[in-house]
């Protein structure tokens, strides 16, 4: 603990405590396997729990405090804890309807958590009853006092005039009644955060002989810092706001462990009242049962239906969108990346930080592992990816491991973990493992297809007719989310890899992140009739942005072609070739001989007017610099035969 200022440690002055009458408030809620009690006051100094004839009984100092119990019972059953009342002497009573022990402790200060447990104690820590409080004894009424005797007689004649003295002024320095005023409210301050108590002992008497003991005591809590005035960066988002609890998120303890069916109506009771008027608990409880099954569309539906106004309620609709597949950017879950806790795995899902340093990475990891198996399995995909796209790979095979747990065979999550871990690796995925969830309906079906589709065009082969077929109808299925972008991105390769260009280059829009592979497509597979379709264009239209290995290819395509201007535009020669030296180089075609429709090698070279006349279709354009560029390279093959004494060609 850091030391407290100096002048908190000043007692020289008599500062009078102020008692109030607090109320502590009571939470509860049923867990698998025990049922919680929580009990709140920021004035509780120390307590003690014990056992009594009803069951337990907690004590808490001060004691001079009220129980808000009238909720107590709402969102629990009876089965373990029977009932709760407050004692005379101000300690609470908890009444068991079990064979039952409990385990108490402090979360921190002034929160004490009750759980109730079945079986018997395993530690006697709290086995033994609270001790008996002393009363004060019943003071004895002072004995009446005798009858006075009658007074003597006044004689004005005996009285002796006191000598008149000028009053006496209580009077102080101005800086000791500004030092007095600043303890006073530093110490107020003090007792507020729970740093300092008052002992209530009395006020010295006036002129006493000793020096007046010590009536503030500073609270020795671990781990509390008194002085210091921002909490840890882990507990504020990147924002400066304070971080979420864990409770907000905590979707394991949101359902309980009989079958979901038993359990829907139970959860879906009371959501409106006498009047339908929609009552906020019976929805809370509701929202946060689907969100903890993974249904976010029903969650959203049940808000939209009620709009009840709750403080969590942005964190439950963004938590929804999550569990569909959406993400949230800028939502009521970004920039909580940072937190330690479990809010930090739900803004990675759904507004991702664009740098891993932006990331509690730890957090992440053990809020994932707290989630139910089949939240971790819906999940856990997407997170991998996340550490991917991060360049993270470790902690992507820490949440492969996750996924796994306790499982006798991969799952179909852990599989398609597996192919972003080896397509990370530059390994080929596994096909087989891929192709058999491929036929499986749902997103991991779409997601394995997508992915199956993927590592077969970077290994050169064409996919099925069945799966392209397949992949189209997955996306109308799944457009507008993250896996409809995965799955858009995999038909249109499937189109490019087939050798359907039309639509393969017209449907940019299903992901226009492809471009640049459906170029490399072209380049490397494509025909020659859509390579001179594409690839051949007028000077006066740009060309696209792709990788240098592809401008290479396509470059080298076009050359063997004979289209050196074209080629030259995607990427120009290194070296010019040398005629071979028993071979004269041709002569130069004159302008004249050229005619009119040859005064280029290409479209490109075609004049303006006809390179870019509306009224020319394209397909026409590149197929005149086709023929123009062909009656070149016969020209040329005239002009060597001619000089060599050759043989002329056949017309035609």
């Amino acid at each position: 603990m850091k030391r407290l200022p100096s002048c908190w440690l000043l007692v020289a002055l008599v500062v009078f405590p102020v008692m109030a009458c607090a109320e502590a408030a009571v939470r509860t809620g049923e867990h698998p396997g025990f049922t919680r009690l929580v009990v709140e006051d920021p004035s509780i100094r120390s307590w003690q729990l014990g056992r009594s004839a009803e069951g337990y009984r907690l004590r808490l100092t001060p004691t001079a405090r009220a129980f808000a119990l009238s909720r107590a019972f709402r969102a629990i059953t009876r089965k373990r804890l029977a009932s709760l009342a407050m004692a005379g002497n101000g300690d609470l009573d908890v009444g068991l309807g079990c064979a039952c022990h409990i385990e108490a402790f402090e979360i921190r200060p002034g929160v004490i958590v009750l759980d109730i447990r079945d079986g018997p104690p395993s530690s006697p820590e709290h086995e033994q009853p609270l001790p008996v409080e002393e009363q004060a004894p019943e003071s004895t009424p002072p004995a009446p006092d005798p009858a006075p005797s009658s007074p003597p007689a006044y004689d004005w004649r005996k009285v002796t005039p006191a000598p008149l003295r000028a009053p006496e002024l209580a009077l102080e320095a101005p800086v000791v009644t500004a030092m007095r005023q600043s303890l006073v409210e530093q110490l107020s301050r003090g007792a507020a955060a729970g740093a300092v108590d008052f002992a209530g002992k009395p006020p010295p008497p006036k002129n006493a002989d000793t020096p007046p003991a010590p009536n503030v005591r500073i609270l020795p809590e671990p781990g509390f810092e008194v002085t210091s005035e921002a909490p840890p960066k882990d507990r504020l988002t990147a924002e400066g706001s304070p971080c979420p609890s864990d409770e907000r998120f905590d979707v394991a303890a949101w359902r309980g462990d009989s079958p979901v069916a038993e359990q829907i109506g139970a959860m879906l009771a009371g959501l409106t009242g006498e009047f339908d008027d929609p009552q906020a608990e019976p929805l809370a409880r509701a929202v946060r049962f689907y969100l903890s099954l993974g249904f976010g569309a029903e969650a959203r539906q049940l808000l939209a239906a009620f709009p009840v106004d709750h403080p969590d309620r942005g964190l439950w609709e963004a938590m929804a969108h999550v569990l569909d597949g959406e993400r949230q950017p800028g939502g009521p879950l970004a920039a909580m990346a940072l937190c330690d806790g479990a809010a930090a795995l739900w803004s990675v899902l759904a507004d991702p930080p664009s740098s891993l340093r932006d990331v509690n990475a730890p957090a992440v990891l053990r809020a994932f592992s707290g989630l139910p198996p089949d939240l971790r399995q819906e999940l856990g995909p997407r997170l991998a990816e996340n550490f991917l796209a991060w360049e993270d790979p470790a902690n992507a095979q820490a949440i492969r491991e996750a996924l796994v747990r306790g499982a006798r065979k991969p799952t179909p999550a852990a599989t398609l973990t597996d192919a972003r871990l080896a397509a990370a690796r530059g390994e080929a995925p596994p096909a087989a493992d891929l192709a058999r969830i491929g036929q499986q309906p749902g997103p991991e079906g779409a997601e394995a297809l997508a992915l199956l589709v993927e590592g077969q065009v970077a290994e050169g082969k064409a996919p099925s007719a069945q799966d392209v077929l397949s992949l189209g109808a997955m996306y109308q299925e799944t457009e507008g989310t993250d896996l409809g972008q995965r799955v858009g991105r995999a038909y249109r390769l499937a189109l490019a890899a087939t050798g359907d260009y039309d639509r393969a280059f017209s449907g940019r829009a299903l992901a226009p992140d492809a471009d640049a592979e459906v170029w490399r497509i072209l380049a490397v597979s494509g025909p020659d009739s859509q390579l001179l379709e594409r690839a051949v264009l007028p000077e006066t239209e740009p060309l696209p942005s792709l990788p240098d290995t592809t401008r290479r290819a396509l470059a080298d395509r076009l050359r063997a072609l004979g289209l050196e201007r074209s080629a030259d535009r995607w990427h120009p020669a290194e070296t010019a070739t040398a005629a071979p030296p028993d071979e004269p180089p041709p002569p130069p075609v004159p302008a004249e001989a050229a005619g009119p429709s040859s005064p280029g090698t290409d479209a490109a070279s075609l004049p303006p007017a006809a390179a870019a006349s509306p009224s020319v279709p394209a397909s026409l354009t590149r197929s005149r610099a086709l023929v123009e560029e062909s009656a070149r390279a016969r020209q040329r093959i005239e002009d060597l035969l001619r000089a060599t004494g050759g043989e002329q060609p056949p017309d035609g």
